[in-house]
C-alpha cells in the first residue's frame, strides 16, 4: 500500500482528496486543526506549526508520499505566512528523514506577473503580497532541498477554487448565502474574469499528479475564464434571485483577466475530467440551503 500524508485535509481542497487518492491505491493519512469524524482515512488533529508533533507523526507513519495543502489565506500580507514558510520546510525535513520519496506542494496563481494571455508555468513571476513571496521562497528552497536529497518534487500552482465549506468572505459563499436570505448581492468589479475550478476537480488532479512520474511546476486550472458577472448570474438564476444582483463595473487595479494554461495538466498528467459548473453549483446550493 502506498502511504500518503496530506496536510490540511479538512480544508477547501483537502476535504475532497481522500477518495480519489484511495481509488488510486493510496493509504491516506490526513492532518488538520479541526475536530472531525472520518471513516474513509486516518485522521490526526494537529497544527503544522507544532514541530515536535509533526516530527512524531512522520516518525510514526513514515509516508512515502506527501501532499502539503495546509495554508491560511485570510490575510495575504500577514506575518503568519512566515510561520507557515518555516513549518513547511520543517515538514519536508521530517518527510525526508523518514524515507519520503515524492512531495507535492501547493503554489498559487498569485505568484505570476499577470497578463491578458493564459499564464504558463514558465511565465514571469511577480510577488505583490507576503503570501506570494513566501510561496515563492518555499518553492525555491523545496526544489533545492528535494534535488539534494533525491526526493521527487512537484509545485502545483492552483488558480481560483470554489466548493463547499468555504470561508464565508469568499465570493461564492457570499453570493449564495445572501441570495438564499433574500439579501442584495453587490459585485463591484463584475467585469473581471477569473479561472475557476471546482475544488473536487482540483483534488482529483493533485491525486493524479501524486500517482504520476511528473516533477516540476504545473498549473491546476480550467484553462477558461468566467467573469464575476456570469458567475453570479449562474448562481442567481438557479435560485430565481437575479433581481437581487447589483453588478457594477468599477475601475480597479486588478487585471481584467486571470487565466491559466492547463496544457501540462492535460497532456502530461492526462487530467481532463472537469465537472460541469452547472451541476456543481446545483449541488453546492443545496448544501448551503440545509
Amino acid at each position: 500500500m502506498k502511504k500518503v500524508l496530506v496536510t490540511g485535509i479538512n480544508g477547501l481542497i483537502g476535504q475532497y482528496i481522500a477518495e480519489p487518492l484511495k481509488e488510486l491505491g493510496f493509504e491516506v493519512y490526513g492532518i488538520g486543526r479541526k475536530d472531525i469524524n472520518v471513516n474513509n482515512f486516518n485522521y490526526i488533529k494537529t497544527d503544522i506549526n507544532n514541530s515536535i508533533e509533526i516530527e512524531n507523526i512522520f516518525n510514526l507513519i513514515k509516508p512515502v508520499y506527501l501532499i502539503h495543502l495546509a495554508w491560511d489565506l485570510k490575510d495575504l500580507d500577514s506575518n503568519y505566512h512566515f510561520n507557515l514558510l518555516s513549518s513547511s520546510i520543517n515538514i519536508l525535513n521530517s518527510f525526508h528523514k523518514n524515507g519520503g520519496k515524492k512531495a507535492i506542494y501547493i503554489g498559487s496563481c498569485f505568484e505570476y506577473k499577470f497578463k491578458e494571455l493564459p499564464l504558463k508555468e514558465s511565465d514571469e513571476l511577480d510577488f505583490k503580497t507576503v503570501y506570494a513571496k513566501c510561496k515563492n521562497y518555499l518553492r525555491e528552497i523545496s526544489e533545492f532541498y528535494c534535488n539534494k536529497n533525491n526526493i521527487n518534487f512537484c509545485w502545483a500552482r492552483v488558480f481560483y477554487v470554489y466548493g463547499k465549506n468555504e470561508n464565508p468572505k469568499r465570493i461564492f459563499p457570499y453570493i449564495v448565502k445572501n441570495l438564499l436570505e433574500d439579501k442584495k448581492v453587490i459585485i463591484n468589479h463584475s467585469q473581471l474574469k477569473k479561472d475557476y475550478m471546482f475544488a473536487g476537480d482540483v483534488a482529483k488532479a493533485i491525486a493524479m499528479i501524486t500517482n504520476s512520474s511528473f516533477n516540476g511546476i504545473i498549473n491546476i486550472c480550467s484553462g477558461k475564464a468566467l467573469s464575476l458577472k456570469d458567475f453570479a448570474l449562474l448562481i442567481a438564476k438557479k435560485i430565481n434571485k437575479e433581481h437581487l444582483l447589483e453588478l457594477k463595473e468599477l475601475k480597479t487595479n486588478e487585471p481584467d483577466m486571470i487565466i491559466g494554461d492547463n496544457s501540462k495538466l492535460i497532456n502530461d498528467i492526462g487530467f481532463n475530467s472537469y465537472s460541469d459548473i452547472n451541476d456543481v453549483l446545483e449541488e453546492l446550493i443545496m448544501e448551503y440551503s440545509k
